[in-house]
Parts: structure tokens; sequence; C-alpha cells
């Protein structure tokens, strides 16, 4: 039985876990502040006076508590 350090036919463990990583991709949501609270930016379009950006936050809601609230807001009111 071969140990475990060495190399096989099949080349070192560090060569196969790299031909076996799934690829990564980017997602396009991007991390953004609105009023100051951390949000996530997921989507663009050109609204009738500029452009909006769809984004979803974490906010608190006196009635039910944490809530995921998305909506559409002009890029003027989205910081990075």
């Amino acid at each position: 039985m071969r140990g475990g350090y060495g190399t096989s036919d099949h080349g070192t463990l560090a060569d196969r876990q790299r031909t076996a990583a799934p690829e990564v991709h980017a997602g396009p949501a991007r991390h953004c502040h609105v009023d100051g609270q951390p949000s996530l930016l997921v989507e663009w379009r050109r609204g009738a006076t500029g452009w909006e950006g769809r984004v979803i936050s974490v906010v608190w809601l006196e009635s039910i508590g944490w809530a995921s609230v998305e909506r559409w807001l002009p890029a003027t009111d989205i910081g990075r």
C-alpha cells in the first residue's frame, strides 16, 4: 500500500483538488449602503428619471421585528 504523502498515477493530492474544484462565478449582487444600513444591490434598470437599483435590506419594523425589504431606489440613494 502506498503512503499518503507521495504521488500516485493521478498526481499529488493538491493537483487532484485543483482539477476537481468547481468553477466559482461571481454573482451580480454587490454590497451597498442605504440610509447608512448595509444592503445588497442585485439589479439595475433605467427608470423615467434615471438609473434605479433593486436593493434588499434587513430592517427593523416595529410591528413585526426584523424583516427583509426589497425596493427600487434612485441611484443617488445607494452608497458604496
